[in-house]
């Protein structure tokens, strides 16, 4: 009888997952992420072992006299672009158009609210000695806004956009630190920002704008809007 009663609970954890189990594991997993990616930025500038691993990134940056690049200063906003460039050659993510940049304009103002107010209320000093305004990184924060919402339009169809859109903002962030302007705190703390800012602003308008106006349907069903 014990036997049968731990094969029944291992089945039931077993399971397949259901669309609204995806979807339960995907509103909680994303803003996770980004909160988790935001407190590892503030570990690294604040906590003294930790950021003595960042501080020495920076000093191997520096000793290398690498050539400065400033490629970076247009490409981070080369994820926002691309969602609105694909719709308006035919290929339809999850939002029309006007929904698509309701939610890129929204999450980027919501997220360059609170960035702002860390730069000059932390006041961190950058790795180059410039100003007081290092964390977190906008230009980390501005790419990893465009490739979250190129993940929720075209992720579940076509991953490997969301996969380049992501490869991308993550370079943008490491030429952050190639040229000497960020430490790697403000990189990991500009990425949570930019994810969480998406997750916020997209359950907003999903499920109290959109749920709203359309009665419930199941997940699975066309029409359903979903935070994923």
């Amino acid at each position: 009888m014990k036997k049968l009663i731990v094969l029944l609970l291992l089945a039931a954890v077993a399971r397949p997952i259901k669309a609204q189990d995806s979807l339960t594991c995907s509103m909680l997993v994303v803003p996770l992420t980004g909160t988790a990616l935001m407190a590892t930025g503030a570990l690294l500038t604040w906590q003294p072992t930790a950021n003595e691993f960042q501080v020495a990134l920076r000093d191997r940056v520096v000793q290398a006299e690498l050539p400065k690049l400033h490629i970076d200063d247009y490409a981070q906003y080369l994820p926002m672009s691309v969602p609105v460039v694909l719709n308006l050659c035919g290929l339809k993510g999850r939002h029309s158009l006007d929904r698509l940049i309701l939610l890129e304009g929204g999450s980027y103002l919501f997220g360059s609210g609170w960035l702002n107010a860390f730069k000059y209320k932390l006041a961190v000093l950058r790795p180059d000695g410039s100003t007081y305004n290092s964390f977190p990184s906008r230009h980390t924060f501005t790419a990893f806004v465009g490739a979250e919402i190129i993940r929720r339009e075209y992720g579940r169809e076509y991953p490997w956009i969301a996969v380049a859109g992501y490869a991308t903002a993550t370079l943008i962030g490491a030429m952050r630190i190639y040229n000497n302007r960020h430490w790697l705190g403000d990189i990991a703390a500009g990425a949570g920002l930019g994810i969480l800012s998406v997750s916020l602003v997209s359950f907003f308008e999903d499920y109290l704008i959109v749920s709203s106006r359309r009665p419930f349907l199941p997940a699975d069903m066309p029409g359903r809007y979903t935070l994923e």
